[in-house]
């Protein structure tokens, strides 16, 4: 049975650490409706009563994007992670009638959350709005230990050890400094099936991280002239209806501003094990109606990567894969990267795993690998497959300015936010891919230190974010020996 993936768009900010308890305190939530809300939330993750929870407090437009069946797995990803949140004193960000903001602790991890609701202002108050994020500790919170680098190598390498032998995470992790590893290490299996082990080069199915070779490539492309940022899609693919073609900018697709929907839809159901190009996906998302006039604001939107493609595609005369290729992975030194085709041969792949959704599962098999649960071949919206140390490349040619010169790699690094000056440099970059479909990777380094964190999973999220996010803050804060 296919996954509906449009299930990933929502769980994809469920993320989350180790195995540590938090411990729950006695703290009163405002007695307002979103207050009140949100107590309710909290109690329905804990107890398992997620359908009534949606069906007595989801206000309607919360079913214009998502289904019943979405909003029931995003609870129970939740409750499975996490086991339930624990408020604390220093939990509140803000608080009015309507509007809630607080973080909260996972009593399952390591991990805080950041949850963001409103509800409608007249009653019954329905929750109109509803977002979850990783955040970090509250002030007040004890901070992680201060380490010395080799202690901050070796607690890394016994979490891991750790969170392997409980079969919390499986995949590869690189510790760098200046593009020297400091730390390599695999853990857990790339085939269950055939007992085959990771290994510190397997090829990992990276996700949303994807992007990021998107995001230099129209870099190129602008420093070379061919494209401005402020130029529509018609100008490119005139084929696309009118009131999209004419409205949308590359600007507006890079900086997800478009306002395209998802393309996750029947007609991509109905064929998503024969997608191998751009433009089927571009059949199908030219048919996708905006869900709000461009620029208004920011929703996140692979349409908006696959269409970049599309002008990739025209603008240079090749194959948005045969690009990327030439132009980033072969001067980057990334020779174990590429979107590879499932049903081909590609030796050193690991295979994803998942929570299985079987409802008669081999031998009660917690697990099921992942198949059948995403597409066939990777896009220029993320899919494709890397490794650690082509990704250890690949910040190394950022840094030394070898895909573009300086100023339009500082707009990729800054994801084309900045003023389009390009002067700046980030002080580092943070990235991550993946969905609770056994994929899961993050990427982190920070420029002036010169570390680089990289973890790549088969397993579900939130085992790679944490995991480089973690080690990426001790690293930063760590004690001289």
């Amino acid at each position: 049975m296919k996954m509906n993936i449009r299930r990933a768009v929502l769980m994809i900010v469920l993320l989350g650490t180790a195995n540590a308890p938090a411990q729950e305190q006695a703290v009163a939530l405002p007695d307002s409706p979103v207050g009140k809300a949100f107590a309710a939330m909290l109690q329905a993750i804990e107890t398992g009563e997620h359908e009534k929870y949606i069906r007595t407090y989801f206000a309607e437009r919360l079913f214009e994007r998502f289904t019943m069946q979405d909003h029931l797995d995003f609870f129970g990803q939740m409750q499975r992670m996490h086991g339930g949140f624990a408020v604390t004193d220093k939990s509140i960000e803000q608080a009015t009638e309507y509007e809630f903001v607080a973080v909260v602790k996972s009593k399952n991890r390591d991990a805080w959350r950041r949850f963001e609701l409103a509800v409608a202002p007249e009653p019954p108050h329905k929750l109109v709005s509803l977002g979850v994020d990783m955040a970090e500790e509250p002030s007040g919170e004890p901070p992680l230990p201060a380490m010395t680098e080799t202690q901050i190598l070796e607690y890394v390498q016994q979490d891991l050890t750790q969170r392997a032998e409980n079969d919390a995470f499986s995949g590869a992790i690189l510790i760098a400094q200046n593009g020297q590893p400091l730390l390599q290490q695999a853990y857990g299996m790339a085939s269950k099936e055939f007992s085959v082990p990771n290994k510190i080069d397997t090829k990992f199915n990276i996700g949303s991280i994807n992007k990021s070779f998107t995001q230099m490539a129209i870099a190129q492309l602008l420093e070379a002239g061919k494209i401005a940022l402020d130029d529509p899609l018609s100008k490119y693919r005139p084929d696309f209806p009118k009131q999209i073609a004419e409205k949308v900018t590359i600007w507006h697709l890079l900086t997800m501003r478009s306002g395209m929907g998802s393309y996750w839809n029947d007609e991509w159901q109905a064929k998503w094990a024969t997608i191998k190009t751009v433009e089927d996906l571009i059949s199908i998302i030219k048919k996708v109606p905006l869900d709000f006039e461009p620029g208004t604001r920011r929703q996140y939107s692979n349409s908006g990567y696959v269409v970049l493609g599309a002008i990739i595609e025209k603008v240079t005369g090749q194959s948005y894969y045969d690009y990327i290729r030439e132009r980033v992975y072969q001067p980057a030194g990334m020779h174990n990267t590429d979107a590879y085709e499932l049903d081909q041969i590609v030796p050193n792949l690991a295979r994803g795993y998942t929570q299985n959704r079987s409802k008669k599962p081999y031998k009660a098999k917690v697990l099921q690998n992942n198949l059948f649960l995403h597409s066939v071949k990777g896009s220029p919206a993320g899919g494709g497959f890397s490794t650690l140390g082509d990704l250890n490349r690949y910040i190394e040619a950022l840094k030394n300015n070898t895909l573009a010169g300086e100023k339009y790699t500082n707009l990729a690094l800054g994801r084309f936010e900045d003023d389009g000056s390009g002067e700046s440099r980030p002080s580092g970059i943070g990235i991550a891919g993946g969905a609770p479909v056994g994929i899961n990777a993050a990427l982190e380094a920070d420029f002036e230190s010169g570390y680089t964190v990289i973890v790549l999973s088969n397993y579900d999220p939130p085992g790679a974010e944490e995991v480089a996010l973690k080690s990426m803050r001790m690293l930063l804060r760590q004690k001289k020996s």
